[in-house]
């Protein structure tokens, strides 16, 4: 199975022969400050187990084993490696200072298609279809949210009354007639879903609403961090589809970077963000001591980063049985089938139904 690589440390990029080379940057400083890595942390780098991390300089990467790239240091690389890349259509993704994504590299379209960019745009100009794709996406992302407040309450962790106040939410969402009401009926429904989650997690992570740009604690900069995750490995899989992540349904383009992405990442986040975000503080994986406050906001600092990236790529290899395929798919996976059953919409072929947790 390949695997995402995450450079946490400035690091020299290149190819050599058909492998990526590693080299760490001599006395390089980090771009982000506070303390380093752990030592004990950085494992050796073995393609194929359950992380991928170097120890050594330089290491070498079978570059058939990548999926792609993350860099949240600096990295210094030329347009050898660019080429490199592109051959093997291996997207590199970069971010910022703070942890939030920056942009992308992606490779040429493998699968470039003028009709389905065509019958994209016609779509999102409907304003009759866009608001049917657009409602089934959010009701769907409803669905999975109440897919973990219901298994919250079955384990007795909240009253069925949290069940009972959703269902209540949910319903606007069906008598929304255009998308501005759509927008404040998820806007009422999501504020009541953050309530739950601040049920669900101990006092030093409770959201207390959500915050940006920067986020004021350290439960918001979980949240914010592992979107971006989502959001990253959204646009990664996209990129294997012949979708142009530029035209969404729901979000607005323009004013989003990529907004069909942020389309899918809906449906998701309640599986790869809220239930690994309760998991890692309910475990004590993440304390309070992985977090610094900065200009009057909070920030993960390098060696939270390394735990939750480390535990989002094992979440993506996650695997269950698809009941349409017969098989076993790893959630990355069901993030490209949900890009091909978009495909089949545009096309004619099949109606749309959003992915909902079935397990």
């Amino acid at each position: 199975m390949k695997t995402a690589i995450y450079l946490f440390e400035p690091v020299t990029l290149k190819r050599k022969d058909q492998t990526l080379c590693l080299e760490k940057m001599p006395n390089a400083k980090h771009s982000h400050p506070g303390s380093k890595i752990a030592r004990e942390l950085v494992e050796d780098l073995k393609l194929g187990e359950e992380d991928a991390w170097w120890r050594s300089s330089p290491k070498y990467i079978p570059v058939e084993r990548v999926d792609a790239i993350h860099a949240y240091d600096s990295v210094r690389l030329n347009s050898a490696l660019l080429n490199f890349l592109s051959q093997k259509n291996i997207p590199l993704h970069l971010y910022n200072y703070y942890g939030s994504y920056s942009g992308s590299y992606l490779p040429k379209d493998a699968l470039p298609n003028g009709n389905l960019l065509m019958k994209q745009c016609l779509d999102w100009s409907n304003e009759k279809k866009a608001l049917i794709l657009s409602k089934e996406l959010v009701l769907a992302a409803a669905h999975n949210m109440r897919h973990n407040i219901r298994y919250a309450v079955a384990r007795d962790h909240v009253e069925e009354r949290w069940l009972d106040r959703f269902d209540h939410y949910t319903e606007p969402i069906h008598s929304a007639t255009d998308k501005h009401q759509l927008l404040g009926a998820e806007g009422q429904l999501r504020a009541h879903y953050y309530d739950f989650l601040d049920r669900r997690l101990q006092d030093a992570f409770k959201l207390r609403g959500r915050s940006y740009n920067p986020p004021t604690n350290p439960g918001n900069a979980l949240v914010s961090f592992l979107n971006m995750a989502c959001y990253a490995a959204i646009i990664n899989e996209m990129h294997r589809t012949q979708l142009n992540p530029l035209i969404g349904f729901y979000h607005k383009p323009g004013r989003h970077r990529f907004p069909l992405a942020y389309d899918l990442a809906e449906l998701f986040k309640p599986l790869l963000v809220d239930r690994l975000m309760i998991s890692l503080i309910n475990r004590n994986q993440l304390t309070a001591d992985h977090f610094e406050s900065e200009m009057n906001g909070c920030l993960m600092n390098p060696e939270g980063r390394y735990i939750v990236v480390r535990a989002f790529e094992k979440t993506l290899r996650t695997t269950i049985h698809h009941r349409g395929l017969n098989r076993s798919v790893s959630y990355r996976r069901l993030m490209r089938l949900e890009g091909y059953k978009l495909v089949k919409e545009l096309i004619g072929e099949k109606t749309y139904e959003a992915f909902r947790i079935w397990w």
